[in-house]
């Protein structure tokens, strides 16, 4: 796929067959911070209703300081432009509690509407553990093997996208449009946004955006 990076191998949405739903692959559904333990699978597009337990899963607050991982010291949501650092990138995935593992599962989707749901591509990386405790996969379908650890597959995504959206300038011409600019007062430029769903379990998403630039 472009923009995807050929060093991070992509499963099916589908995939694995024997799984719980919501799955690891559908990339409309986010998993809340906690533990999880002894909860029901989150079905809503965001978060989820919290368990009435230390144990169970909290859910997604508008508030920033509501929205802190209760059980967890690190984690949250990044937005950075497209001229970042990678080695500051790299700090600041740890810094935000990412593992440093290849036992993970990554999914990547275009957007087909990247004004309506303000992204032009993502990848999901999701940890085996959080594989078998969270979606309740089973290990009849082995994962592939990854050669890159989850901060360098971030890495990848970044530089996979610099390369298929950008042009040499940097309004580019292939992101005209793409977040509602005229092309004139206002144009687009690459920038990248980073979530941790959960820290416990490692669940990640990673993805391309346009801002708009006014004079």
């Amino acid at each position: 796929m472009e923009g995807f990076p050929d060093d991070v191998r992509l499963s099916a949405a589908d995939w694995p067959q024997n799984c719980a739903e919501p799955r690891p692959g559908d990339l409309q559904v986010f998993i809340p911070q906690g533990f999880g333990l002894g909860a029901p699978a989150i079905i809503t597009p965001y978060g989820g209703p919290p368990q009435q337990s230390y144990y169970g899963f909290h859910a997604a607050q508008a508030h920033p300081f509501l929205n802190g991982p209760l059980t967890e010291s690190s984690g949250g949501t990044l937005y950075f432009d497209d001229n970042v650092s990678l080695q500051t990138l790299r700090e600041t995935l740890g810094l935000m509690g990412v593992y440093q593992t290849l036992d993970y599962v990554a999914f990547g989707k275009s957007s087909s509407d990247p004004i309506g749901k303000r992204y032009l591509d993502q990848i999901r990386l999701v940890t085996h553990s959080a594989l078998a405790s969270i979606f309740g996969a089973t290990n009849s379908q082995p994962p592939p093997q990854q050669t890159l650890h989850v901060p360098e597959a971030v890495c990848a995504f970044i530089t996979a996208q610099r390369s298929k959206w950008n042009d040499g300038y940097a309004f580019s011409s292939k992101l005209a449009g793409t977040a509602g600019g005229d092309g004139d007062w206002a144009k687009e430029s690459l920038a990248f946004g980073f979530h941790v769903e959960n820290t416990y379990w490692g669940i990640y998403r990673v993805w391309s955006r346009s801002w708009l630039v006014t004079k």
